[in-house]
């Protein structure tokens, strides 16, 4: 894994794809990433599931092309099931996603799962305004 390694919370590709508020944002960050970021196959789902209401598949799996997919594994239930905070258990399998897989830094739009994970030492969260 490279180092400055970015995981992407599912909020950011959602908003790219479903044309929602933060979808600028979400294409400013992105811009400025030398390497592919890491989403999990929970994201990939939901862009998928949520995006084929209004993107064609072919264009869905052209877009996730652009990023590398990390599967969810039993330790990463294991570890959101122990670590939840916020009552938010997707919230917590990303996390267990991303540090499971080295990931340095993870990009959320959410402020209370920025918050709530903002101490962990082995992964920092990034909130974007």
């Amino acid at each position: 894994m490279p180092s400055n390694a970015l995981f992407l919370d599912a909020n950011i590709l959602l908003a790219i794809i479903l044309g929602r508020n933060k979808r600028n944002q979400a294409r400013q960050l992105l811009k400025g990433q030398k390497e592919k970021p890491y989403i999990s196959a929970l994201t990939a789902h939901l862009v998928v599931h949520f995006g084929q209401a209004i993107v064609e598949l072919p264009t869905l799996r052209k877009f996730l092309g652009d990023y590398i997919v990390l599967s969810l594994e039993r330790t990463d239930f294991e570890w959101a099931f122990m670590n939840m905070r916020g009552n938010d258990f997707e919230d917590a399998l990303q996390i267990a996603v991303a540090i499971r897989n080295g990931c340095d830094s993870f990009a959320t739009f959410d402020k209370d799962l920025a918050k709530n994970y903002e101490e962990l030492l082995t992964i920092k969260t990034k909130l974007i305004d």
